[in-house]
């Protein structure tokens, strides 16, 4: 009897040993996307077409995402984990990056300067940003909507946005 049990005992602890090497399975976080990966975001899924990582601002990444309808942006910060800004690039003017103010008028809606930097930027797939220096600024109104304006090699890049919470945002597949 006592053979039999250290028998089983020698089974459990190989079978243990066998199970100790198999690899965890690592959960994708929001900030582990790439390109093809879809979410689902406002009631819609959507493809993740490009990715600009901001070198110097560890834990910034802003990525292109487009539905059926239309292309957003979705600016996360790991400094602010819960939250993440969705982006509509549209129009604007400006000549010189000197011409970027502290704050803004906007379609009635005055618009304070929250933050700015320079930094440099990786990008893959399809964004409007290539590699490279990127100077950015990142306006808010008092009910946290976002305008954003970006600067790289002349151009200016125009966006403005709203606050979410990252739980409105699930990885699809």
């Amino acid at each position: 009897m006592v053979h039999i049990g250290i028998i089983e005992r020698l089974s459990k602890i190989l079978k243990a040993q066998k199970n100790k090497q198999e690899p965890v399975a690592q959960e994708i976080t929001l900030f582990d996307l790439q390109e093809g990966q879809i979410i689902s975001l406002d009631l819609e899924d959507w493809v993740i077409e490009g990715k600009v990582t901001y070198r110097q601002q560890p834990g910034l990444v802003l990525y292109w995402i487009k539905s059926a309808m239309q292309r957003q942006a979705l600016l996360l910060d790991k400094a602010t984990p819960d939250q993440a800004v969705v982006l509509t690039l549209f129009p604007g003017r400006l000549d010189e990056a000197d011409e970027v103010k502290t704050e803004y008028l906007l379609d009635g809606k005055r618009y304070f300067l929250d933050y700015h930097g320079e930094c440099e930027v990786s990008v893959s797939g399809k964004v409007p940003v290539g590699p490279g220096e990127l100077m950015f600024w990142q306006y808010e109104t008092d009910q946290r909507q976002v305008y954003r304006i970006e600067w790289q090699k002349g151009r200016f890049f125009h966006y403005d946005g709203r606050w979410i919470d990252v739980f409105e945002i699930e990885v699809v597949a």
